[in-house]
């Protein structure tokens, strides 16, 4: 009893070190995200469905560089280890690989701006507008692949405090421009919707510039040199990408997916576009704290797989299984108390806007338990394991079998109202669910991916 009462202690002190940080670091992305709208809504409809439309297109590449940066499951246990040579040498190929990624999407969109937006946007004056802020989110591209490489690296290893403080920086920075870029205050030129885009480059740009000065000046971990971008053995490169391939399809194939989601939308109107960037963008404030727990399980589960602790791994699925399902109904009930009146927060968009979104919410809510458990179980204990090849299957089968053909037909054929389509799409995490459900019961998803690794690499070769 008495070591189970320390084995319960030491989780719920590891648990809390883990996720107070990263809850901290959600609410200030996510209060980011929420004050751009709360300044753009201003603007009216058309400005959201911009900042909706250009934002689809990022998620792509961020969802592809999350895939990438699923090395950090190798990180992770490399830390569990003690093996910090090859903890480096992951991350200078990881941090390579994505800077290469970035680049690729910056060109592809500076090339095919103004036909990627038409998918989304009809009106020409809004599409004009659309590709004036995509302009400038091409350089956040490149900026954010490389500071969330490096915030990535950090978390993997349970350093999220120096992010957490970026974060807060950049916030403040962002605020500040976008209101006198946005409206034209502060001394600052009007630029309407294309100013929050210039406060998001430069906000970008100086949390990057933050975390350089403070990793290379204390020497912090992640400090690596040109040549350690190339360190990574061969043949561990090799294990590497065979175990992120089917990841980077996974997310792949599921932002493209999200993105098809935000057409259909758009071809119904762009309110109902509007509506489906205001529910996206609330619902991920209220799933904070779910991303919190799922990154502490990835964190903790993969450094016991690491680490040969099938046991204690899988207790630790259980008791973050356990939370997600009490926070998740938490925050169902509350959702649907405050749900009547979030609509009051945007005072100047449409009143059809207003009516989809109050009923929008309370359908998030119904299902907030399914979106807290797949989170826990494919972002944090799946990808813990590296389970990737299974979680790219089920992507297939939830969003592009299931979900995307029934919102498909709803928007085009059946021309149903915004919150139907909305319930059709969440047929992916109801899906989703029943089969991360059963996947996690089988436990095929445990593998120590660094057991028969050396301790440290013999030679750097080059790509």
């Amino acid at each position: 009893m008495g070591e189970g009462t320390i084995g319960k202690s030491g989780f719920t002190r590891e648990m809390k070190g883990l996720v107070i940080p990263s809850v901290l670091q959600m609410l200030v992305a996510n209060s980011f995200s929420l004050v751009n709208m709360l300044m753009v809504t201003s603007l009216g409809d058309g400005a959201v469905a911009v900042t909706a439309a250009v934002g689809r297109i990022s998620f792509i590449l961020s969802m592809i560089l999350t895939a990438v940066y699923g090395m950090t499951a190798y990180m992770t246990q490399y830390h569990g280890k003690q093996q910090h040579t090859l903890m480096r040498a992951t991350f200078g190929f990881m941090l390579l690989t994505g800077i290469c990624i970035s680049l690729l999407a910056f060109v592809v969109v500076w090339i095919w701006k103004e036909p990627i937006l038409s998918l989304f946007i009809k009106d020409i004056e809004i599409l004009q507008l659309g590709i004036q802020y995509l302009t400038i989110m091409a350089f956040v591209f490149l900026i954010s692949a490389i500071r969330d490489a490096y915030a990535q690296a950090l978390g993997s290893i349970g350093k999220v405090k120096i992010t957490l403080y970026v974060g807060l920086c950049a916030m403040a920075i962002n605020i500040t421009l976008d209101y006198g870029l946005i409206y034209g205050k502060l001394g600052l030129p009007n630029l309407g919707v294309a100013g929050a885009a210039w406060g998001t480059l430069i906000a970008s740009g100086t949390s990057l510039l933050f975390l350089f000065v403070f990793i290379y000046s204390k020497s912090y971990y992640l400090n690596i040199r040109f040549q350690e971008l190339f360190s990574l053995p061969l043949i561990l490169r090799k294990q590497v990408v065979k175990t992120i391939t089917p990841l980077v399809f996974h997310e792949g194939m599921w932002s493209i997916g999200n993105m098809l989601y935000a057409v259909a939308f758009g071809s119904l109107s762009i309110a109902a576009l509007t509506t489906f960037q205001l529910a996206n963008t609330l619902q991920g404030y209220f799933m904070m704290g779910i991303h919190g727990f799922a990154y502490a399980a990835k964190v903790m589960i993969g450094q016991k797989l690491g680490q040969d602790k099938q046991e204690q791994a899988l207790d630790y699925a259980r008791r973050f299984t356990r939370i997600s399902v009490i926070t998740g109904i938490i925050v169902s009930v509350v959702m649907m108390m405050v749900s009547p009146f979030v609509s009051f927060i945007f005072p100047y968009l449409s009143g059809e806007v207003h009516a989809s979104l109050g009923n929008i919410l309370l359908l998030q809510a119904v299902t907030m338990t399914a979106f807290f458990l797949n989170n826990v179980w494919i972002v944090g204990m799946f990808r813990a394991g590296g389970d990737n090849l299974f979680t790219m299957s089920m992507i297939l089968i939830t969003t592009w079998a299931i979900a995307l053909p029934a919102v498909f037909v709803g928007a085009y054929v059946l021309r149903l109202p915004p919150e139907w389509v909305y319930a059709l799409f969440l047929c992916e995490e109801m899906s989703k669910a029943f089969i991360g459900y059963k996947r996690y019961r089988s436990q095929k998803w445990m593998r120590n991916l660094i057991k028969n690794v050396p301790e440290t690499p013999s030679s750097a070769l080059s790509l």
